[in-house]
């Protein structure tokens, strides 16, 4: 196995692009015969001739010119290999875990998580949604680092958890449906018409209006249901935009609705794991994504 490394791809690269061993040097502040050398034990450390030094100037060979992007791709690749190693060294997480309800997700979370990406380049987040429970177990046992749940009495004392606010839940239907002709109707008239469930298993009864239901575990899955005219489904702004701006789903206005459909929202984290720049970020922008008015996420002005 060849033991390139750095200084030696730079050089080639250099040479290849100036066509000039002594202006490689000027620019890299060598003498001439460093440079030379260079490219020489790159040479037999290939096996290969990378310049035809006949003329005035060297030429790059056919090799050096099909190894020259290769060249170029390794050192970005070293590159980006140093800047991920000096952000982890200064705090910044390789990874972060995040899992919430997908009744509970805030209508902004991806514009959040698009900033984050800008300030975090190197942090890999891993998202995914759970139940209630699954989410709270998730994060007691270490396996995802910050959860967002619908408000509990009680959690396991691994935990630490903010109140974030309310979550409106919106009650959607195909522009066909019955209810949707009506330019309000009652929790009562409601209860006539199937109904898609969404929550979890023990939280069903307390989202059960309709005697006649379907149970899905999926939202995206109720969602598309409900296009189809199948029944009524509740669902947060966040999932159910995109039906909403298609015209497949309308919101319906269900009287005496406004208290019912609404969620408390915590988020969780260990109590017992330090949290990174990554970490301490995320947890204070996502306190104010439940607020009454919402601002872009803070900028970063000191990353030391």
């Amino acid at each position: 196995m060849l033991n390139l490394n750095t200084d030696q791809l730079h050089t080639f690269v250099r040479a290849c692009e100036e066509k000039s061993f002594s202006a490689v040097a000027r620019g890299m502040g060598r003498a001439q015969s460093s440079v030379s050398s260079s490219i020489q034990n790159l040479e037999l450390d290939l096996g290969l001739v990378l310049f035809d030094r006949s003329g005035k100037y060297p030429q790059p060979t056919a090799a050096a010119q099909a190894l020259l992007p290769l060249a170029r791709q390794a050192l970005g690749q070293l590159h980006r290999f140093q800047q991920a190693a000096d952000s982890y060294q200064c705090g910044e997480e390789p990874l972060l875990r995040v899992q919430f309800e997908e009744l509970v997700m805030p209508d902004r979370l991806n514009d959040m998580l698009a900033t984050f990406s800008k300030h975090f380049p190197h942090t890999t987040l891993q998202l995914s949604s759970a139940d209630g429970e699954h989410a709270v177990g998730s994060v007691a046992q270490g396996t995802v680092d910050f959860a967002f749940v619908n408000a509990r009495e009680n959690y396991p004392d691994a935990l630490d958890f903010s109140t974030l606010g309310r979550q409106p839940v919106l009650c959607l239907a195909s522009p066909d449906h019955a209810l949707a002709q009506e330019s309000s109707a009652s929790l009562s008239e409601a209860a006539q018409y199937r109904q898609i469930i969404t929550a979890s298993v023990t939280s069903q009864h307390r989202w059960q209006l309709s005697a006649q239901i379907w149970i899905c575990d999926s939202l995206l899955q109720a969602l598309d249901l409900a296009c189809k005219g199948v029944g009524w489904v509740n669902a947060p702004y966040e999932l159910a935009r995109p039906f909403l701006k298609s015209g497949k789903l309308v919101e319906l206005n269900l009287t005496s609705a406004l208290s019912a459909w609404s969620l408390d929202v915590d988020l969780l984290w260990s109590a017992r794991t330090a949290q990174g720049q990554a970490g301490l970020w995320f947890a204070r922008e996502a306190r104010r994504l439940y607020g009454n008015y919402y601002s872009p996420p803070i900028e970063i002005t000191d990353r030391s």
